[in-house]
């Protein structure tokens, strides 16, 4: 496979996936702030603020609300549709975009054409995004459908060849990353003991940050009602049998790795993605006991980070 098709298709899975992550996350965000705004505004402005940590992004200078838009509305707009936002889903699905056209031969035709489906929704809805926030989080959740759309069109059409592989690869660092990123940004303030009065919007915080990774029900089907934070924080870390844990997206990834052609240069994204999955399938709970949630969780994105470079080093630069 040429190299650049294998980095587009990369690519694509990756600016797929982030699309996917901004639309949940803005959903869960917008639900969860418009029930405390009233009555805790600060604390629904910093569900903002850490979904746009989440995110890594840089807000923009006019980024305000106002008591009749609420705080959903202009972060709507920017985090969906504004094509000057790195992450913004409108952005990554443009890019995504770019990268099937450039490899349309090795995609289906269903694939892209759900890609640029739902692509070309998102541009009429830039110039009509309804002004009432209720509608405009319906809008959200209903471009968050079609993007699921274009992942259900991955699995069922695509043959498992060394193409779908790189797509996979790419959607799965992604994954891992984001949910890594997730953790490392909401457990500090999650993680404090609540006032008496306040216990009910603590456990609230802790099912959307189960909600904002698409885990809920996953984790009710493991721990029933039961919803204790150190229990949220290793099912999101270890649990191997929910496709949004870190050892799930790690595992894949390892299992991904090793389709791909031998090189000695390779060895390298091998060997560090091998090592985060021995250290999350058995030494995971010491590590977690010793140096804590977001520590763990910041030292295991920098070690996705590098290899990813690794990936991008020995296939797309060779």
């Amino acid at each position: 496979m040429l190299s650049r098709v294998a980095e587009s298709l990369y690519w694509m899975g990756r600016y797929v996936e982030r699309a996917e992550n901004v639309a949940r996350l803005l959903t869960v965000t917008t639900e969860l702030s418009v029930e405390l705004e009233g009555l805790d505004d600060s604390l629904a402005q910093a569900q903002w603020d850490e979904l746009i940590a989440a995110v890594a992004a840089t807000p923009e200078a006019g980024l305000e609300f106002s008591p009749e838009s609420g705080l959903a509305l202009p972060y709507v707009r920017w985090l969906l549709l504004d094509e000057e936002n790195p992450v913004s889903v409108r952005h990554s699905l443009s890019r995504a975009r770019d990268n099937a056209r450039s490899v349309r031969e090795a995609l289906t035709r269903e694939v892209f054409l759900d890609l640029n489906e739902t692509f070309r929704n998102l541009e009429r809805l830039g110039r009509r995004l309804p002004r009432d926030p209720v509608r405009a989080a319906a809008e959200v959740s209903g471009t968050h459908s079609d993007i699921r759309r274009i992942l259900g069109s991955i699995e069922l059409t695509l043959s498992r060849d060394l193409g779908w592989t790189f797509l996979k690869m790419g959607e799965t660092v992604e994954r891992v990353q984001r949910t890594l990123t997730v953790l490392s940004t909401r457990l500090p303030t999650l993680n404090i003991n609540p006032a008496p009065e306040e216990v009910p919007l603590y456990y609230a915080r802790w099912r959307a940050l189960l909600r904002a990774l698409a885990s809920l029900e996953n984790y009710r089907s493991v721990h029933g009602a039961s919803l204790e934070p150190s229990g949220v924080i290793r099912f999101l870390l270890f649990q191997l049998s929910s496709p949004r844990s870190v050892a799930c997206g790690v595992t894949r990834l390892a299992s991904y790795l090793e389709r791909l052609p031998r090189a000695d240069a390779n060895d390298g994204a091998r060997r560090i993605v091998g090592r985060m999955n021995a250290t999350l399938l058995y030494d995971g709970e010491d590590r977690l006991a010793k140096e804590g949630p977001v520590w763990l969780c910041e030292q295991f994105n920098g070690q996705l980070a590098a290899a990813h470079d690794e990936i991008a080093r020995v296939y797309f630069r060779g």
